[in-house]
């Protein structure tokens, strides 16, 4: 069964589309890197470089599938949350590709955030658009984590059949499940080796606390320390510097933040014992294998990856969808 992903990046949900069965024909993506990148990972795709505006999709008219994940800012947490203002904002370019196309099914992904209050109404209307072309349409937010994702990352993903209401798939990982959360340590223990990541940790000047070491402030940037027996925070898109997480493994943060709640003094320069996750450590955490390489100058190679659909969240997606329009077709044939 053949698929396009669309806003593809470096290959992420291509990845998973492939390892659910599905035959990805075509990707297109304006970044040239990432482009690049796809190109080399998935070389019987055809990786498009170009807006989707400018894109003839009536050559797509035998495909099965559309998947994709819209530009994520209008609606992310750490943006200005614009939505329908932002220029960026492609939802209505995916309804409008999905109704040339007219696939038997799509997969659309996107940031938490749509799923907000805030955007209820925005939310609303696209699926409504949704169901006006002739599809039944599920949507729900699903924890990367619960999937064998070595990461804690909420995605919003909304599935459109032509036939029969979608099942999301069930967890896999986590308390009270057949596995358990894949961890950091089981992330990275075994990473190739990678440059090390230059970017230093260094202590805040003024720390800003909060009842956990994770949030607040107590080194300069956002990268935060991971808890190495739990999955990973989100590995952000503006990874690379000191926004990237920090392997702590002598617990030198962690007990620096309890000397602070107890009312110790800050201190400053830099942190002994820590580092910066390196870019492989991060694909690693997103799910990527170690065969899968990235192209570019390393702040677009980080970039790649923090952008990433995870691969095996989406392959649990893009496995339901591929079973659920085979049963669909067979009932009918």
């Amino acid at each position: 069964m053949k698929a396009i992903d669309l806003f593809a990046g470096a290959g992420g949900l291509s990845l998973g589309l492939q390892n659910a069965g599905w035959d990805v024909v075509a990707a297109v993506e304006v970044d040239k890197y990432a482009v690049a990148t796809h190109h080399a990972n998935f070389p019987r795709s055809q990786s498009i470089r170009c807006d989707v505006r400018d894109v003839d999709w009536s050559k797509f008219k035998d495909i099965d599938l559309v998947a994709g994940g819209p530009p994520c800012q209008p609606f992310s947490v750490s943006g200005k949350q614009l939505g329908h203002q932002d220029m960026r904002d492609m939802v209505p370019e995916f309804v409008r590709i999905v109704s040339e196309v007219q696939p038997a099914a799509f997969i659309m992904e996107n940031v938490k955030g749509l799923a907000m209050v805030k955007f209820k109404d925005y939310l609303d209307k696209a699926i409504a658009d949704m169901k006006a072309l002739g599809y039944n349409v599920s949507h729900t937010v699903l924890n990367a984590a619960d999937y064998g994702v070595p990461q804690f990352r909420e995605r919003l993903f909304i599935v459109g059949l032509r036939e029969g209401e979608f099942t999301f798939p069930d967890p896999t990982h986590g308390p009270g499940r057949e596995n358990p959360w894949v961890t950091v340590s089981d992330a990275i223990n075994d990473a190739p080796l990678d440059a090390p990541n230059m970017a230093k940790v260094v202590y805040c000047k003024n720390p800003i606390l909060r009842k956990s070491p994770n949030a607040g402030m107590l080194v300069n940037g956002k990268g935060r320390p991971l808890n190495l027996n739990m999955p990973s925070l989100t590995i952000p898109a503006s990874a690379g510097g000191n926004r990237t997480h920090i392997i702590d493994r002598d617990n030198v943060l962690f007990n620096y933040h309890a000397s602070l709640m107890n009312g110790g003094t800050s201190r400053s320069g830099i942190v002994a014992g820590c580092r910066r996750l390196t870019l492989r450590e991060c694909a690693r955490i997103q799910g990527f294998p170690n065969s899968f390489g990235f192209i570019g100058p390393k702040s677009k190679q980080f970039s790649q990856v923090g952008n990433a659909v995870p691969p095996l969240l989406a392959e649990a997606v893009c496995r339901s969808v591929r079973e659920q329009v085979e049963e669909q077709v067979l009932q009918v044939a």
